[in-house]
């Protein structure tokens, strides 16, 4: 059986894991920047926006329509006999309905389309990814499948940090008052996903302390379910990211970690500039 897999822009999956999985297929969103609509990973990169940015430009993003999806959707049906469309939380992103909109709109092919929140977003997604199109090369049934997506969604582990408190206040996370305040004592919030919606889960006053938390965190679920595979991102933060990695390889051959790319456009958007995240789950 030939499978698909679509995910949305949010994932950003690494180049050689695209070229290794040339079935993956992206559906992307967009950024707003002054009235101007660009397509996400494709017609601007984070310098860029965050250069708008700093000239005072106005900004926010858009999803793919149900109409985007359906077009997808029925060029890939054309090649494949199934498609799993895996998505960031319904919590932080609202594509996924888009794409279960679009699901119904195609006559007949309801049960070759598996549209899934996934329950975490990023490289929490790209996890997930990754395992799924393990599973399609060793030619695993597609309903044994869809069994381990169901549990790859509950076992997943999500932290971002970010640097400026001011991003929280626009998602409407944070106080102004509460922002001025962590941001003049240098506090950094540790942002987790929670049942698919991110949450405020610690707050330390330095990188090397975000770090630790992370590493602590990650020992803690190496202590409950065996190896771990993380990946880490960032936001123009690739040294921090080398330095994470390098950190939580203390764990030896109980981890197996990996860089993958920059946070989207979309992301970033929200996060703002020198964030960095990761996100582990069991390897087996």
């Amino acid at each position: 059986m030939k499978i698909a897999i679509v995910t949305d822009s949010i994932t950003n999956m690494r180049e050689e894991d695209l070229q290794r999985y040339p079935f993956i297929h992206y559906a992307h969103l967009n950024v707003i920047v002054n009235d101007k609509s660009f397509t996400d990973l494709k017609d601007i990169t984070n310098e860029e926006l965050f250069k708008l940015i700093d000239e005072g430009a106005s900004y926010s993003s858009s999803l793919p329509s149900p109409d985007a999806f359906q077009a997808l959707y029925e060029k890939l049906l054309g090649k494949y006999d199934a498609i799993i469309s895996l998505h960031c939380t319904e919590h932080v992103s609202g594509t996924v309905q888009s794409a279960r909109i679009a699901r119904t709109m195609i006559d007949g092919a309801e049960d070759r389309i598996h549209v899934v929140d996934t329950n975490t977003a990023s490289i929490g997604v790209e996890n997930i990814v990754i395992k799924v199109c393990q599973l399609i090369e060793q030619e695993k049934p597609l309903t044994e499948i869809l069994k381990a997506i169901s549990l790859y969604c509950r076992q997943g582990h999500l932290y971002l940090t970010i640097n400026d408190l001011t991003t929280l206040v626009r998602s409407g996370r944070m106080s102004k008052t509460a922002s001025r305040i962590g941001n003049l004592l240098h506090i950094k919030p540790i942002i987790g996903l929670m049942d698919g919606k991110l949450e405020v889960v610690g707050k330390v006053r330095t990188k090397k302390r975000v770090m630790k938390w992370m590493i602590e965190k990650l020992g803690h679920n190496i202590a409950e379910t065996g190896k771990q595979v993380v990946r880490i991102t960032h936001v123009n933060s690739i040294d921090l990211a080398h330095e994470l990695k390098h950190a939580m390889e203390v764990y030896g051959d109980k981890v197996e970690v990996f860089i993958g790319n920059e946070i989207s456009t979309v992301m970033a958007i929200h996060f703002g500039r020198g964030g960095i995240g990761a996100s582990w789950m069991p390897a087996d």
